[in-house]
């Protein structure tokens, strides 16, 4: 009888860890979400002034510069992404740190 009592006891204790693993995942998701969202919102009028400068000054067709600026701001090489200094992916990043 003692032995289904641990037994069940180890069973509730993991089920709870496995829940509260899952929630702490959804809830990174849900930040890192917002974090990229609030980026292209900021990169988007970023990415639309170059492609404007690359038609209307460089004279180039506009599928071309969409597609060369199409990633404009993100991580590439040695160049660092823009904007994971916005509040939302500050909050994503403290709360991915705190969580481990």
């Amino acid at each position: 009888m003692r032995t289904q009592i641990q037994s069940s006891i180890i069973f509730i204790i993991l089920f709870a860890t496995s829940v509260y693993a899952d929630d702490m995942k959804m809830k990174q998701q849900e930040l890192d979400a917002a974090c990229e969202a609030a980026r292209q919102e900021k990169l988007a009028p970023l990415r639309e002034k170059y492609i404007e400068e690359c038609v209307e000054e460089q004279g180039k067709d506009r599928e071309y510069c969409t597609r060369f600026y199409r990633d404009y701001g993100e991580r590439s090489g040695d160049r660092p992404a823009f904007f994971y200094d916005l509040p939302e992916c500050v909050e994503a990043w403290e709360f991915k740190r705190n969580s481990r």
